[in-house]
């Protein structure tokens, strides 16, 4: 007799192990949908075997096979017993087999482990197959508990895990408490080589690790909590204080999840936003790969791994994905995730520092600001370059704040201009054409200098190809001549390190991403943004300096954007080879950034590790008409006007009009149609343009002016840490709620109603002229939004007069 399974690969591992337990007994043949779906002969090989099998076994997954398989087994060609699983019911459905059976097969697979699922395959032999074998029934295994490599037995509370922690801790001194999650899955399928060296590692670091693992899915059915619950009552004491100091979640699904609430919805990544909430402390998620082995890693870009390994646990606002593991193929089908041991290193020491920065006083912080530029384009002009933000002012905000609070800093700049004329005068910034690093020194804009000695120790642990990528686009450390081009940054042998130092902070201007220095043509620099060219020696040492020697408890870059996050490297899941992971080092990164951002927020957080601190908008107001448009806008309103009232005059307002029109230059933007095109009024001539009636260009002149009138522009920079106050406040809020299309709710529309008319007429024909309100619908529209400021501004001021 034989026996074909097809299954999800999570399951293959045991499954395949389970029919090894049975080879003398029956032919049992267990394959990966994933492998098949790699090797096409071969699954169809596999599909033609299937007309010999007696039982196929199939636990449905989302490789393409799977349609080929239904329709086979619907021909209803198989003389087989079919057992057909998966997580959706309707896969079930393609069973032939009874109900009670799907169900007891469908609870050793889910419980899990060698023996229910050897015992899953006598089952089916004695009830599918009739054949004469003694089985037992599924044999209950923890869905959760508490574990430790070094102890002989699983834990069911905190309490009994934390005596005998106490136990194997002795009297060593502790940095803190980690505590980690990770799937039960790995814990039954003895593969928790990945769990136990990061344990390891913690601990070799003077941490102690509350650690456990989770079915990750509550189901009342099963009896399994949720990964939140057994987070809540592992990592919270009686008093609901954190016994940790940082939470690592080995687990992709959201905390909150469970068979109601499933991971793809966003309700279910709130609730565990919420636990995240009560926990308060860092929450770190790793990356590991199920789909790249380690050495597929090494040379490619995980992609299929990134919706599930890396998008989905950001919801939930976790930070450092570090990948720490990949596959590793063993026998036949076989893939286990094992360890990558130099990157679960470089994600512990990362953490070290975090719990660092948390248990330094803020009188010893060390805080490190990096300021943008954009070099080559005008370098004085564009340092601390920002989307929408004032960095210089945001700076002096945030030290002012320190300082009050306990940091130590010192001769704070009185402004953020007076802090651009202090890095300016003292030439803190790169060397540039007409700025050598002789006179950043002589001015004092060089904050210390790194010997190549000390260079070459941080230079000696980058891989051997990466040293090599180096030197041949810069030359040896710390810079050669190449091709023409001298190095540097260097002085009297030294790398030259610029920024300003105001006590235990200091502020920095982004190094040059490469150049050639004081002979920079302007172009150089066009590789800001090549993936192929690496950073030279002098960028990667001011990094290295920050992390090694000034030893800041954390790095601020300040604005959207700088170039560490898109330096050389892959785009997730760095290896120690990528650049943005060899320069942040392993210090904590904090990165205020613009919210309105996203894509770029997100190569932010993937490639640098950056906790992002979102920041609020410009504010943003009506451009409205001025000048020669509110001329303009006067004399079409007169004309609507005088048409109806004193014909006569038109004859003058028109002459009026396009005269207006070519002061204003819109007579070039505004086209009319003339004989089949459409045409600018300027390139009419005087006759032409009275042959065209004249209100079909009071048509067109009332919806460029609407369309002016009406569009919202920038007023000003935003302040990080500074909500706008007065009137920019209520035009902030407006400019928010103006955006209300499709809203049943809006104030618009119930400011246009209260004026009589529909908001979408008005939005749809801003070019119509209204006789009664002698304005036309744009006009109109600019009055409800005047209306609708008034109405913020008396609601704000009710609210302070606490009403």
């Amino acid at each position: 007799m034989k026996i074909i399974a097809i299954v999800w690969q999570s399951y293959y591992n045991m499954l395949y192990k389970a029919s090894k337990n049975l080879k003398d007994l029956i032919n049992i043949e267990v394959h990966s949908a994933r492998a098949l779906d790699l090797d096409y002969e071969r699954f169809k090989k596999v599909l033609k075997d299937l007309e010999k099998a007696d039982l196929v076994f199939l636990y449905r997954s989302n490789e393409p096979i799977w349609e080929a398989l239904e329709n086979k087994i619907k021909g209803k060609k198989l003389k087989a017993k079919i057992v057909c699983l998966g997580h959706d019911p309707s896969y079930w459905l393609l069973s032939n087999v009874s109900a009670e059976i799907l169900s007891k097969v469908y609870k050793y697979l889910v419980i899990n482990g060698e023996k229910n699922l050897t015992n899953m395959f006598k089952f089916l032999l004695k009830e599918a197959l009739n054949i004469k074998i003694d089985y037992k029934e599924p044999e209950e295994v923890p869905w959760e508990a508490l574990y430790h490599p070094e102890a002989k037995k699983l834990f069911k509370t905190i309490d009994e895990y934390l005596s005998w922690y106490k136990n194997y801790w002795g009297e060593k001194q502790s940095k803190g408490t980690i505590g980690i999650l990770f799937s039960r899955h790995y814990w039954i399928n003895g593969n928790t080589e990945v769990e136990d060296i990061l344990i390891k590692e913690l601990e070799k670091k003077n941490f102690k690790v509350i650690s456990g693992f989770a079915y990750s899915v509550k189901d009342k059915a099963l009896g399994t909590k949720s990964s939140g619950e057994v987070v809540l009552e592992w990592f919270l004491d009686e008093k609901g204080n954190s016994r940790v100091d940082a939470f690592i979640k080995l687990i992709s699904f959201f905390l909150g999840t469970s068979r109601k609430k499933s991971f793809d919805k966003k309700e279910t990544a709130f609730d565990g936003i919420e636990i995240l909430k009560k926990l308060n402390v860092p929450c770190f998620c790793p990356v590991s790969s199920y789909y790249k082995t380690i050495e597929e890693w090494e040379k490619e870009e995980l992609n299929l791994d990134i919706g599930w390994s890396i998008a989905l646990p950001e919801f939930e606002g976790v930070i450092e994905p570090v990948i720490i593991s990949a596959q590793v193929n063993g026998e036949a089908e076989e893939r286990k995730r094992m360890p990558i041991s130099e990157r679960i290193k470089k994600f512990v020491s990362r953490i070290e520092r975090w719990i660092e920065l948390k248990k330094t006083p803020p009188e010893e912080r060390r805080i490190a600001f990096i300021l943008h530029n954009n070099p080559c384009a005008s370098v004085e002009a564009t340092v601390g370059s920002a989307a929408h933000l004032d960095s210089l002012e945001s700076v002096i905000q945030i030290m002012r704040k320190m300082k009050k609070v306990g940091y130590k800093v010192e001769n704070i700049p009185e402004s953020g201009k007076a802090l651009i004329k202090e890095i300016m005068q003292k030439k803190a910034i790169s060397e540039f054409r007409w700025t050598t690093v002789e006179e950043i020194v002589e001015k004092g804009g060089a904050i210390t200098f790194v010997p190549v000695e000390k260079y070459l120790e941080w230079f000696s642990e980058l891989p051997e190809k990466t040293q090599k990528r180096m030197c041949k686009t810069w030359g040896n450390p710390p810079g050669e001549w190449k091709e023409g081009i001298p190095p540097a940054m260097i002085y009297d042998g030294k790398i030259v390190i610029t920024g300003l130092k105001f006590g235990n902070v200091t502020v920095h201007v982004q190094p040059k991403r490469g150049c050639a220095g004081a002979k920079c043509d302007g172009r150089v620099c066009k590789i800001l943004h090549d993936p192929d060219v690496p950073p030279p020696h002098q960028y990667v040492a001011t990094y290295k300096w920050i992390s090694r020697e000034f030893k800041a408890h954390a790095i601020v870059h300040v604005g959207t954007h700088g170039n560490l996050e898109f330096l050389p490297g892959k785009g997730v899941a760095l290896s120690s080879a990528c650049f943005p992971d060899i320069a942040i080092d392993t210090i904590p990164h904090l990165y205020i950034y613009n919210a309105d951002n996203p894509p770029e927020g997100t190569i932010t957080k993937r490639r640098s590790y950056a906790v992002l601190v979102d920041h609020m908008q410009t504010i943003i107001t009506e451009s409205g008409v001025y000048e020669e448009l509110e001329e303009l806008d006067r004399l079409i309103s007169e004309y609507e006007e005088t048409k109806l009232k004193d014909p006569a005059k038109l004859h003058i307002l028109q002459h009026l009009i396009f005269e207006t029109l070519k002061k204003s230059n819109l007579d070039k933007e505004i086209k009319i149609k003339w004989q089949g095109k459409k045409l600018a009024i300027s390139e009419l001539t005087h006759e032409e343009l009275h042959e065209i009636p004249f209100d079909s260009v009071v048509k067109e002149v009332h919806e460029r002016l609407s369309l002016i009138r009406n569009t919202q522009i920038q007023d000003g920079m935003h302040i990080f840490g500074r909500p706008p106050e007065g009137d920019r406040r209520v035009d902030f809020i407006y400019a928010i709620m103006r955006y209300d299309a499709g809203k049943e709710v809006s104030l618009r529309k119930e400011i246009a109603k209260l004026l009589g008319y529909d908001l979408k007429d008005l939005l749809q024909n801003q070019d119509k002229f209204d006789p009664k309100f002698k304005k036309s619908y744009g006009a109109i529209l600019e009055e409800i939004d005047k209306i609708g400021k008034e109405v913020i501004k008396e609601v704000l001021k009710f609210e302070k007069q606490g009403g």
